[in-house]
């Protein structure tokens, strides 16, 4: 199997089985709480600015501090769901809105849901480990920040030895074909592909201490900035 086969096959499970998900998802309080957390430990490393920040690819958390959020997933079924819940809040579309896009399918876009548009911030939280290559995912990302001080950040978890006998505990919803890094990411990993997508000033830091099924776990928050003279391949 090819490298472009590997990564169709986790596209087309992911979309598969988040698809299905939607059908009678139900936001759990532990999910909840880790994404208030990490946007917490978002707004602490960016400089918000609620009249002009401009950000795309994470959620609800962040909107009270940006001017328009865009947020982004495989799955039409979960597109579905952010966007009735934005109008059950009584925001508008140019608030908050999602789209149902690969962002990592080939070729130009007759209908870019984006618009064009690049982005101040583009966050990428607890979804890292979903993609084959995060050379490629990043690189993309990397293509949506304006070119001037964009900056992008990403929220995974720390790869730990003592994880690998036990994923099948910790990740029991973890199924093949859906997690690509099951065991999550060694800092030299995220920082090489932040490098190599051409980012300045890369950061990785510890960011969130969670528990999960009695193991303790570590997130960390990575971050890196786009400068004019950089020059991503996407």
């Amino acid at each position: 199997m090819t490298e472009l086969d590997t990564a169709s096959m986790f596209t087309s499970s992911n979309r598969d089985h988040f698809n299905q998900l939607a059908k009678s998802y139900q936001a759990p309080r532990s999910s909840m709480e880790l994404a208030k957390r990490a946007a917490n430990a978002i707004l602490r490393h960016y400089d918000f600015d609620e009249e002009s920040t401009e950000e795309g690819l994470l959620s609800q958390q962040l909107a009270p501090y940006a001017k328009s959020i865009v947020g982004v997933d495989i799955s039409q079924g979960m597109v579905d769901l952010y966007n009735a819940s934005v109008v059950n809040q009584g925001l508008s579309p140019e608030e908050l809105r999602a789209v149902c896009v690969d962002i990592l399918s080939e070729g130009v876009r007759e209908d870019d849901p984006f618009g064009s548009q690049k982005f101040d911030l583009v966050v990428c939280a607890s979804a890292y480990h979903h993609f084959e290559s995060i050379d490629d995912v990043t690189r993309k990302l990397v293509s949506y920040l304006k070119e001037d001080g964009g900056t992008l950040m990403v929220v995974d978890l720390i790869y730990s030895e003592s994880l690998v006998n036990c994923l099948d505990e910790v990740f029991p919803e973890h199924e093949d074909g859906i997690v690509a890094h099951r065991g999550g990411f060694k800092p030299e990993a995220i920082i090489n592909a932040f490098g190599n997508a051409g980012l300045a000033d890369v950061e990785f830091q510890p960011a969130i201490n969670v528990k999960k099924k009695g193991h303790s776990l570590q997130l960390f928050l990575a971050k890196g900035r786009r400068t004019r003279k950089d020059i991503v391949q996407s």
